[in-house]
């Protein structure tokens, strides 16, 4: 590239025409800042929120890989744990079933087997999980842990006792009773779905009349498939091994949908400014027709005159993603202290109006959350910027296409 086009397009950036406004430059550099920035501070919370969905469903749920039907051999319970990248390996069993409280209706409730020493095994549960009340207590048979929620419901606290609909065998039967449990312990994920239907209890005595599966965690779950191929080598053909991506296929396909809808709808933001670069850099050419005209004269190309606007509306995208990519990081890492400014600043306004309404952006009384958590990866920052870039660049790309119609010769006759 000339050396001159890259001058003259940063003149023409920094220094406007006189008699002209610097305002659509201005605007236009504001309404890219703002898509940007609006568009990583959504982001940010909204992978906040599915990161900590997913996590409660991995480390809490389906674990990284399960290995389901005739575990029976100990030898292969010592292979799976020297396999690489396996951080621990435990036994689990599920149950629905129906549970009541001394003064409650029954309730279904989703009952996990675990083994006594669960907490040494899985150290990543203890991080998930908040001990309210009691003591994570799986040793005794008649015992059970309740969700924070799920005691609500049935109105219990530690030392009560619960009814379970229980059996020896896979499923309740006609032969199956109420039997009382002691409430050991209540917990607290921050995932209202276990919170509120979820009791964790003892491998019974007769651990052979419940179907147990093999849960699996790993130091890095995204390296699930090759442990996969590994253990379909390992494990017997009575053995079906699921991976995290296949248990939840589902949830997080929803998940990733939307995830890009919210991103398609934000980045129309680029599309409107976008339009309003094209109209400006348009009434920009009007404006200096002159001046083209005179690089026309001095051999300057179509092309050359060209890149000049280009690389301008490149400029007002760069600093526009720039300044609002600095503000989209800084929102989403004070994203709480955002929300506590702005009800104060908003309550204070109706207080001076003598109105009696309040409002709460966020309350963990309304949101089963304790703060609001922002994660914006630097892969969708850049991605985001690069767009905003890409869109001024286009609009500028596409209104240069006027400097082809400009002819030296008719715009200096009679200069």
């Amino acid at each position: 590239m000339n050396q001159w086009i890259l001058l003259v397009a940063k003149r023409y950036f920094l220094s406007p025409r006189r008699g002209s406004s610097p305002m659509p430059t201005f605007l236009s550099v504001v309404g890219i800042a703002a898509g940007v920035m609006t568009l990583l501070t959504v982001l940010g919370v909204m992978n906040g929120f599915q990161y900590s969905t997913i996590e409660a469903i991995l480390e809490l749920n389906s674990y990284h890989v399960r290995l389901s039907g005739d575990l029976e051999d100990p030898s292969l319970w010592a292979r799976v744990r020297k396999l690489p990248n396996v951080r621990s390996v435990f036994p689990f069993s599920d149950r629905e079933t129906l549970i009541q409280g001394s003064f409650s209706d029954p309730l279904i409730c989703t009952l996990r087997f675990l083994p006594e020493d669960i907490l040494q095994v899985d150290p990543s549960l203890r991080r998930m999980l908040t001990l309210v009340e009691g003591s994570f207590d799986l040793t005794d048979p008649k015992g059970i842990l309740l969700g924070a929620e799920l005691s609500k419901y049935l109105g219990v606290r530690v030392g009560d006792t619960v009814k379970l609909l229980w059996s020896g065998g896979e499923v309740p039967t006609l032969s199956s009773q109420m039997e009382p449990f002691t409430v050991k312990g209540i917990w607290k994920s921050e995932y209202y779905e276990y919170d509120a239907g979820w009791g964790f209890v003892g491998f019974p005595s007769t651990r052979s009349t419940i179907p147990v599966t093999m849960g699996i965690k790993l130091v890095n779950r995204f390296e699930d498939e090759s442990v996969r191929r590994a253990l379909t080598k390992t494990v017997p053909p009575t053995v079906q091994v699921t991976s995290w991506r296949e248990y939840n296929r589902a949830i997080f396909g929803a998940l990733r949908m939307e995830k890009t809808i919210m991103m398609i709808l934000i980045a129309l933001i680029f599309l409107v400014v976008g339009g309003n670069i094209y109209r400006s850099q348009q009434r920009h050419i009007s404006e200096r027709i002159e001046e083209i005209a005179v690089l026309r004269a001095m051999g300057a190309s179509r092309t050359a005159i060209q890149s000049v606007f280009i690389l301008e509306g490149a400029f007002i995208g760069l600093l526009g993603a720039g300044m609002g990519s600095t503000l989209g990081f800084f929102l989403s890492g004070r994203i709480n202290e955002v929300f506590r400014v702005t009800e104060r600043v908003v309550n204070t306004l109706f207080s001076v109006v003598n109105l009696s309404l309040r409002i709460s952006l966020f309350s963990p009384a309304n949101f089963y959350i304790s703060e609001v958590r922002a994660i914006v990866p630097l892969e969708e920052a850049f991605l985001i910027a690069l767009f905003a870039v890409c869109s001024t660049t286009l609009a500028a790309f596409l209104a240069s296409y006027r400097v082809s119609s400009i002819y030296p010769v008719e715009v200096l006759r009679y200069e």
